[in-house]
């Protein structure tokens, strides 16, 4: 069993991992041994032996068919997870917030600076945090449509998961491998926000709120503005209210 989870940031990707790898115990490939996402590059990991049977790991690249067909060679099964857009750049911008000081107190020092970099230690209305919306944030949202709708992955929604985990995660294991229902059970009791906060420090600063609807009462009128003019044809085409 090997399992690839490949969707854009703050969709949930590290709560989907926890609950697969509970459900088919699989182990986290993570850090340096996680895969480069070129697709040469992820081939030369595949072939090199570096994606071991009973692992699992997501990654944030960008739908690829000769991705994808690497993937079916392994073979593996491939998951991508969305979120509502306007919830996913706000946990952006959270986890922004903590990021950077994060890498500072490690004395890592980042190989160059990302777009988003740019909202870090900003108001969320901050005009740079704007520009970031409006400029580079689009990005993610054209990801996750193109990994929705590829029709080489089973998709899950992350309202979906939080409305009925056991029903949603049950879903996903029957097309990949059915189980036992009370592992589907257990999994989702091991893997709620809690516990994923105490797993580690890094992984406190990825699940925060863990909650749908975080962007209602955060997000102003030139945001919604930004999304309206900008995306709201994407949005719509994943399947999410344009407000």
């Amino acid at each position: 069993m090997r399992i690839v989870i490949s969707s854009p940031p703050k969709m949930g990707n590290k709560w989907l991992k926890c609950l697969l790898s509970r459900v088919y115990d699989l182990q986290w490939v993570i850090g340096e041994d996680s895969p480069n996402t070129n697709v040469a590059q992820f081939k030369k990991f595949v072939d090199e032996g570096r994606f071991p049977e009973n692992t699992i790991f997501h990654q944030h690249v960008k739908y690829k068919p000769a991705l994808c067909d690497i993937i079916d060679t392994i073979p593996a099964h491939l998951v991508t997870i969305v979120r509502d857009p306007y919830d996913a750049f706000v946990s952006m911008y959270h986890w922004m917030q903590t990021r950077t000081e994060y890498d500072r107190e490690r004395g890592r020092v980042r190989p160059k600076e990302r777009p988003r970099d740019a909202m870090y230690d900003k108001p969320i209305d901050d005009p740079a945090v704007l520009d970031f919306l409006a400029t580079s944030y689009g990005e993610q949202i054209q990801r996750a449509h193109d990994w929705v709708t590829s029709g080489r992955a089973i998709v899950v929604r992350y309202e979906d998961l939080h409305k009925d985990a056991v029903e949603t995660l049950t879903r996903v294991t029957d097309q990949i491998e059915p189980v036992d229902p009370e592992r589907v059970k257990q999994a989702v009791e091991a893997c709620n926000a809690e516990n994923m906060r105490n797993m580690s420090q890094r992984m406190s600063k990825h699940v925060r709120a863990a909650k749908v609807g975080d962007s209602r009462g955060k997000l102003d009128d030139a945001h919604l503005k930004i999304f309206r003019e900008q995306y709201g044809d994407l949005v719509t085409a994943i399947g999410y209210e344009v407000r």
